[in-house]
């Protein structure tokens, strides 16, 4: 009977988990692309300080994509070495022309489709 109630917690816990992941991934995705196409927006007429600004806030939610993933990947089970070359690799492909509108939905995809099969 207590390993039944401890599997029904767990399954909970990892259930929480996973869906704070989701909206946490989904919430950056939706700030930076609103960021960015704010900026494509009036990067030509606004002042050079407001420009820069935003650009250090796009950069943020950039690599926080990133970095969220590698932590749920890492709480998923992946090695640590493998984790962090990946999603490195990933984010500086992603800053390479305009990979980053194929390299960002690709990686939250494959998160959260990993993030869901996950049983740790």
């Amino acid at each position: 009977m207590n390993d039944k109630a401890d599997e029904i917690i767990k399954d909970d816990v990892l259930k929480y988990e996973r869906n704070i992941f989701i909206f946490k991934i989904i919430a950056i995705v939706i700030c930076y692309t609103i960021i960015t196409l704010g900026l494509n927006f009036i990067r030509a007429t606004a002042p050079l300080w407001s420009v820069w600004v935003l650009i250090a806030i796009q950069l943020t939610l950039y690599f926080l994509i990133f970095f969220i993933c590698y932590q749920r990947a890492e709480r998923c089970g992946l090695n640590k070495t493998i984790g962090s070359i990946l999603f490195i690799a990933l984010a500086v492909l992603g800053r390479v022309e305009n990979c980053e509108y194929f390299i960002i939905p690709l990686t939250v995809i494959v998160m959260i489709r990993y993030s869901a099969r996950n049983r740790h």
